[in-house]
């Protein structure tokens, strides 16, 4: 009898370690991170979101889903920007400074005190994603970190660290997806919510 696994067997398998990965989640943490966003975007500010490689492309996928998923029926959308989408600019600042800037310079001229940011780092300790949070801190922007293994040097630097606990960077990235959709989730709740609470009255 053969003890190679099955396809199936294998899937099986990544699948379970998956879920476990998921389930390993703070979700007191998870819950802080979406007070902290649901906050910002209660007071009109804007949240931006930055990452590299994999998580550049969750970072894109976040701020979409805040600015169009997290709509009330008929409200308005979260104001969400990806700091890692526009090449052009990246690649100007990375050219007239230096690449460890590439995010801390954008924030310097976008953001205003209140606003959030959102960091998604498996390592925790890009140098530009490092110097951005330090640039954040400098904005008094309000700031929240997807992080992996034992969340790195941002974990420090972030006022709320949701930390997934893999060394494994695609179970860290498939859980920093998972959690996308339930930050998406939750500030659409939060707009549900405040679009249904009755407005005084103008008065005379």
């Amino acid at each position: 009898m053969s003890v190679v696994p099955t396809r199936e067997q294998g899937i099986t398998r990544w699948l379970e370690e998956a879920a476990r990965v998921v389930r390993s989640v703070d979700v007191t943490a998870v819950a802080r991170a979406a007070d902290a966003l649901s906050d910002v975007r209660a007071r009109g500010g804007v949240i931006y979101t930055a990452g590299n490689g994999g998580s550049a492309a969750g970072a894109s996928h976040l701020a979409l889903d805040l600015q169009k998923a997290a709509r009330s029926p008929g409200g308005s959308g979260t104001r969400a920007i990806s700091l890692s989408d526009s090449v052009g600019l990246i690649t100007a600042w990375a050219n007239d400074t230096a690449f460890d800037r590439v995010f801390a310079d954008q924030l310097a001229v976008l953001a205003n005190p209140g606003d959030g940011l959102v960091v998604i780092s498996v390592s925790g300790s890009s140098p530009n994603l490092i110097a951005l949070l330090q640039a954040a801190r400098e904005k008094e922007v309000v700031s929240v970190g997807l992080l992996g293994r034992d969340g790195g040097r941002a974990r420090r630097l972030v006022d709320v660290p949701v930390v997934v606990r893999s060394n494994d960077y695609g179970w860290v990235e498939a859980a920093h997806a998972v959690l996308h959709h339930v930050l998406t989730y939750a500030l659409r709740e939060s707009a549900c919510a405040t679009d249904a609470t009755p407005r005084p009255a103008p008065t005379a």
